[in-house]
């Protein structure tokens, strides 16, 4: 029997719900796992940090390619929330520190997978609007993309996202918006609202 990856689990659902290619590009390979709670906190670990070029930052989008509806999309995808300057917790540095000092230290995991939890170095690019499908208008998959942000002088701002005004945020592509910024994407996840 052949060993199934987390990572190919992912990639599997995705293509299940059609989210690789009408969101995600096909030749996505997830290398971070991404956990995101609904109580502000996001969750990973960036295994590349601890390389020579030190931790990156991400920037995480949430996107509805199905509004109104999955079978009239004319408004996906809607731009739900742009959170840049996302830094994931430095268990390393944390480590060196509590036996540097022989003191305890506490991270803060998520209670599903004790991954730590990230910090928010900047503002939402895009404030953070939750689900809302219309009524009746069946299964909408909202997606959570994790990109990682280019080492070098990277800003995102919300002035740089135009409006964040409601009828503002639709008819917006995420990998469009990706390839401008100079984003890469590393990690995805999705759930399902039924309106």
């Amino acid at each position: 029997m052949p060993i199934i990856l987390p990572s190919q689990m992912l990639l599997d659902a995705l293509r299940e719900k059609e989210i690789i290619p009408t969101v995600i590009p096909e030749d996505f390979a997830p290398s971070i796992h991404l956990d995101v709670a609904f109580n502000g906190k996001i969750a990973f670990i960036d295994t590349d940090s601890l390389g020579a070029d030190g931790p990156s930052s991400f920037t995480i989008v949430m996107a509805d390619p199905d509004a109104p509806s999955r079978a009239d999309p004319k408004y996906g995808q809607w731009r739900h929330w742009v959170q840049p300057g996302l830094k994931p917790a430095d268990i390393i540095g944390a480590l060196a520190d509590a036996t540097r000092t022989e003191q305890s230290v506490e991270v803060q995991t998520s209670e599903e997978t004790s991954i730590p939890f990230a910090t928010k170095e900047l503002d939402a690019a895009t404030p953070y609007l939750g689900p809302g499908p219309p009524e009746g208008s069946g299964e909408h998959r909202y997606t959570l993309l994790l990109f990682r942000e280019p080492k070098d002088n990277f800003t995102l701002t919300a002035s740089e996202m135009g409006t964040n005004e409601f009828t503002q945020r639709r008819n917006w592509n995420v990998m469009d918006f990706a390839t401008k910024k100079g984003l890469t994407l590393v990690g995805a996840t999705f759930f399902i609202v039924v309106g």
